[in-house]
């Protein structure tokens, strides 16, 4: 049984491995795709029951693009690049960055998978991307009711009351304490914690599309 997203992942490996090869000659660039694509392909067929996590397995174990690129550089066989090709052509981002953006907004899993694959972004990025914060909008949703369930069982809880009483057992004094200060205190950095938290979403996905034009102008600049 194939992993849910082997396709994707795979897709995505090969996509980074033709971006770091994209100066080799189109034919070498071609046959390193098809060796990629058969050692992945030996590899699951050796895998009792496939899962994502196989998958990543298995390119983990073929390595870096950029290694398995440079590799496949110092083979004794290669072409020397045509000059048509001698200039690295560029990752233009497209379709996949925009979904993996909005995603993260409103469908985090899969705009995570999404993010992993694409070549635009570095590792770094895609770490902040997938930890700032996880889970996106949904999962702000979800704390946000929790908290709101909290604070309204915390409020229904009244002042805090002590009583003292003579030996015959009447009450001469009764004082009830109300933490306002607290809870005014409590109030302002939960409202504090609702902006920032709906706030960085926001914030992680600006920064990643910056990123991504620095990363386009900067592979345009490689070549030129």
């Amino acid at each position: 049984m194939s992993a849910p997203h082997a396709d994707q992942l795979i897709d995505g490996y090969l996509a980074r491995v033709r971006a770091a090869a994209a100066d080799l000659p189109s034919g070498a660039r071609d046959e390193l795709l098809d060796d990629m694509r058969a050692h992945i392909g030996e590899a699951r067929s050796r895998e009792p029951e496939e899962t994502d996590a196989s998958v990543l397995n298995i390119l983990d174990r073929l390595g870096e693009p950029d290694t398995v690129v440079a590799e496949a550089r110092r083979r004794p066989n290669a072409q020397e690049p045509h000059p048509a090709d001698a200039r690295p052509r560029p990752y233009v981002p497209g379709v996949l960055e925009v979904a993996a953006l909005v995603l993260l907004l409103l469908l985090w899993p899969v705009g995570v998978i999404l993010l992993w694959i694409s070549p635009a972004w570095n590792i770094r990025d895609k770490v902040i991307g997938t930890l700032l914060p996880p889970g996106g909008y949904p999962a702000i949703f979800l704390i946000g009711l929790v908290a709101a369930t909290t604070v309204s069982s915390g409020a229904t809880s009244g002042p805090t009351c002590t009583s003292s009483a003579d030996t015959t057992g009447t009450v001469i004094q009764n004082v009830c304490t109300t933490p306002s200060v607290i809870h005014g205190a409590g109030s302002v950095v939960g409202v504090i914690l609702v902006i920032v938290l709906w706030l960085l979403p926001l914030i992680t996905v600006g920064y990643l599309a910056i990123r991504l034009g620095w990363g386009r102008r900067a592979q345009a600049a490689a070549t030129t």
